[in-house]
């Protein structure tokens, strides 16, 4: 019978698609030596921010004016407490990735690698060495239309090579080019400009990303979105629309640490019959009637409905999404709208667990796009491998009920596609792709 050690085996090496996360890509582009631990692990991590803060933290030592010996011990008192918490998981595997302690050496005295843990120097790593060792083929951080104007020509395009890459029928080696290219980021009633779609088509950009708060509203902004939705579908773009997120709860933390200082809290359940709408309306709209697209008239499709990722922050609303997907098809491309990762709150094992349940029970689980970061921290690429450990037990346990059969034919294109060739499909915009046959099993080492 397929264990989780033999699953595991199959997807662990393969390499990472991000297709969503907040990195600087100034940062990026400037690929400078890293400062302290503290710095590139918690100074701008809302989550741990939040932590710190229910631990009963001071502001001062999380966003306020202490100093960093300060605010790391403030982290290092609040880290211990985060059992059961995904921050604590992650710790671990971030530490061990970095080297600063061994987990299984240390398997015997769990507690001992925060005990030891110190602020230590990062300076002999740079942003694409880190991205070299995590075998990230492709990330995209999310970049607002103002402020790509911002950033330098020498700012995007970039592309951090390690080594020759392989066909793109092929899984790739960890060890080829890692591609970065900026998203879109825009709420839902931004206005958007043909030219900004322009700028960001010409910056490789594969992504939009939609921020729909209150999904009650989604009609309302349909004349801003439909333009973006339209031009997205012409350029093989994928939307993600990131649905139900509580904004305004706290107005002192607000005002203290900013609009993304970790309070935000979940909307009730997504408002399906609102997202079914706005698909529709994109479905039935085609490009050729679309006013303000003639511009790009000379690449049409069918229709204005592009591919869609629907990320629902309250996780009641996943059973619904992932039946409603299946209602918004088309001929060639799989999984063209589906239900996304656990996001935000949801981004944890139980989460993980929900939405693969969902996905398989409502809809087609292989064509699912698997784990993006969403993330500021360079770090994080680690959740990389604890969604591919998930999925991987997961489907063990599958396996051992009898659910799943005991089948590699089956089991490891499934899982390789989830784990990485769906993304790199999606951000390559292929489309037509036979995964069972184009993955061989027998060829495989």
């Amino acid at each position: 019978m397929i264990d989780y050690e033999t699953l595991y085996s199959w997807v662990k090496g393969l390499p990472i698609v991000d297709w969503h996360n907040h990195l600087d890509m100034k940062a990026l582009a400037e690929d400078r030596p890293l400062g302290s631990l503290y710095e590139v692990w918690v100074k701008t991590d809302p989550y741990k921010h939040r932590a710190m803060r229910i631990c009963g933290e001071s502001e001062r030592v999380i966003t306020g004016d202490a100093g960093e010996d300060e605010r790391w011990a403030a982290w290092m008192r609040t880290l211990p407490k985060l059992v059961g918490n995904s921050l604590f998981a992650w710790a671990k595997m971030e530490m061990d990735w970095l080297g600063l302690f061994n987990a299984e050496a240390q398997s015997s005295r769990e507690g001992t690698w925060i005990r030891e843990l110190k602020n230590v120097s990062l300076a002999e790593w740079t942003p694409s060495k880190m991205l070299k060792k995590f075998g990230v083929e492709y990330l995209s951080p999310c970049v607002g239309a103002g402020e790509l104007i911002g950033l330098k020509t020498s700012d995007l395009g970039l592309q951090f090579s390690s080594g020759e890459g392989l066909a793109p029928s092929e899984v790739r080696s960890p060890k080829s080019s890692c591609r970065v290219a900026p998203s879109l980021r825009m709420n839902a009633g931004d206005e958007i400009s043909v030219e900004a779609l322009e700028r960001f088509q010409s910056a490789d950009c594969r992504v939009v990303d939609v921020s729909v708060d209150d999904v009650s509203q989604l009609s309302a902004f349909n004349s801003q979105l439909s333009t973006v939705a339209a031009y997205a579908a012409a350029h093989g773009w994928t939307m993600l629309l990131h649905l139900g997120a509580l904004r305004e709860t706290s107005a002192r933390l607000r005002a203290a640490a900013g609009p993304v200082g970790g309070f935000a809290g979940m909307r009730a359940p997504v408002d399906t019959a609102a997202v079914a709408a706005f698909l529709n309306s994109l479905e039935e709209e085609h490009n050729s009637t679309c006013s303000t697209c003639s511009t790009w008239l000379n690449n049409p499709v069918q229709n204005s409905l592009p591919r869609t990722i629907l990320m629902s922050l309250n996780p009641e609303a996943h059973a619904a999404l992932a039946v409603l997907a299946g209602s918004f098809v088309e001929e060639g491309v799989p999984g063209k709208v589906q239900l996304g990762p656990a996001w935000w709150w949801c981004d944890h094992e139980e989460g993980i667990r929900d939405v693969l349940e969902k996905n398989a029970a409502y809809g087609v689980l292989s064509t699912f796009v698997g784990m993006t970061t969403d993330s500021r921290s360079l770090l994080s690429f680690v959740r990389h491998d604890y969604f591919r450990r998930l999925i991987c037990k997961w489907v063990a346990e599958k396996v051992a009920s009898g659910a799943f059969p005991s089948d590699e034919s089956l089991l490891r294109p499934m899982l390789e596609n989830i784990c990485y060739k769906n993304a790199h499909d999606m951000i390559n915009h292929v489309e037509q792709v036979d995964h069972v046959e184009s993955l061989n099993v027998s060829t495989r080492s």
